[in-house]
């Protein structure tokens, strides 16, 4: 059995063992020891028991990485928009020229178009 494994297995801890008194043990565990479980129900992952200054410092990595994760958004808009500026732009005119269409068609094609 792995390493891994072996470590996983020591985190599995089943929610009747809460309401078997074990709960107290359990938290202490987790508060003294930095411990981290996973608990059971009906033999399926529901949640995980974390200390709070686990939970706290995720939280910060959380906002670290959205924040991080906005610059980036943010930077790839801007290359964007530079590479659009530098392209050359036509009228809509010119547009519908080269599609194929003409202003009036456009108008009298809107005039068909209910809406609801």
């Amino acid at each position: 059995m792995s390493i891994e494994l072996a470590n996983l297995t020591d985190k599995l801890i089943s929610v009747s063992d809460f309401s078997q008194g074990k709960a107290g043990k359990i938290f202490s565990d987790v508060a003294e020891n930095n411990k981290e479980y996973i608990v059971l129900k009906n033999n399926q992952p529901t949640a995980v028991v974390i200390s709070i200054q686990e939970y706290k410092k995720t939280q910060e990595k959380i906002l670290k990485l959205e924040k991080f994760l906005e610059k980036i958004e943010n930077f790839e808009l801007v290359k964007l928009a530079e590479k659009r500026s530098k392209n050359k732009t036509i009228t809509f005119e010119k547009l519908l020229e080269d599609e194929g269409f003409s202003l009036e068609q456009l108008e009298a094609l809107s005039e068909k178009v209910e809406f609801e």
